[in-house]
């Protein structure tokens, strides 16, 4: 009885033994401390551009590259302080890109160099959640960030933080130099020398001619309805109480527009 009783147990232990090795064959649950936890790979991103310098006028290919599916946000700060956010925009609003290494602009739109002269920059921001750092809507092609763009970035990192305080999304920077088209250069003459003197011929100008501007359009790709006019410095969208406008038709191409508004009091 001794010898038999030996026997199954010996049998109870092989049969729980080979249970628990189907259940890991199968993809099962098994105990703690057999199957280890996997490390989770750390979040990384990098941002260039395919020049470090440009001239007005010129275009700039951004290229950045993640080492998991992330969604994808790409700041520019200006020289001058104003912060515009250039990916997702008015073009391309799909943000959630795979890993590896993207270029933009990806689609009918064009990133083109435009005043001050300076540094620029640009931060990228990834994360496999959705940030929710997309406008609701699109009012113009790269929307301005916030009102105070001397600080845009600043509150940028605060609103994520606040969204996902812990390290689930990535940075990273990257910036090029803008300068003018042409400097022509200066030539001194020694004290002996005296230039000749050059009248140059008379011209009359036509009765109008809209205010100078950097581009003879708008530096970015337009959308059929779309109207833009240069004022204070800046290109603001829209139609000007009075002066000269591009209009994108649905041709697409640029047309000049000039309104002229007349106040008839009676």
């Amino acid at each position: 009885m001794k010898t038999t009783a030996t026997r199954l147990g010996i049998l109870l232990v092989i049969g729980l033994v080979a249970i628990s090795a189907l259940a890991v064959a199968d993809g099962s649950v098994a105990p703690l401390g057999i199957v280890p936890t996997p490390t989770p790979t750390p979040l990384t991103v990098n941002i260039w551009t395919d020049q470090a310098t440009y001239t007005i006028g010129g275009q700039v290919t951004i290229y950045f590259s993640v080492n998991q599916a992330s969604f994808i946000y790409i700041y520019d700060i200006q020289p001058d302080g104003v912060v515009r956010l250039i990916f997702p925009n008015a073009y391309s609003q799909g943000n959630f890109v795979s890993a590896g290494t993207h270029s933009l602009p990806d689609g009918l739109y064009k990133f083109t160099v435009a005043p001050p002269v300076g540094t620029e920059h640009l931060q990228i921001f990834a994360s496999p959640v959705d940030l929710g750092l997309n406008p609701p809507y699109f009012s113009e092609p790269f929307p301005l960030v916030g009102p105070d763009p001397s600080s845009a970035t600043l509150d940028i990192q605060v609103q994520i933080m606040g969204i996902v305080p812990e390290p689930l999304w990535a940075t990273a920077w990257t910036s090029f130099e803008i300068m003018n088209a042409y400097t022509p250069p200066s030539y001194t003459y020694p004290p002996s020398y005296n230039p000749p003197s050059y009248n140059p011929p008379s011209y009359n100008p036509p009765s109008y001619s809209p205010p100078s501007s950097p581009y003879p359009y708008p530096p970015f790709y337009g959308y059929p309805g779309g109207t833009w006019y240069w004022q204070g410095g800046q290109w603001i969208f829209g139609i000007p109480n009075s002066g000269w406008y591009w209009y994108f038709g649905s041709d697409g191409q640029w047309h000049f527009r000039i309104v002229f508004r007349f106040n008839f009091g009676g």
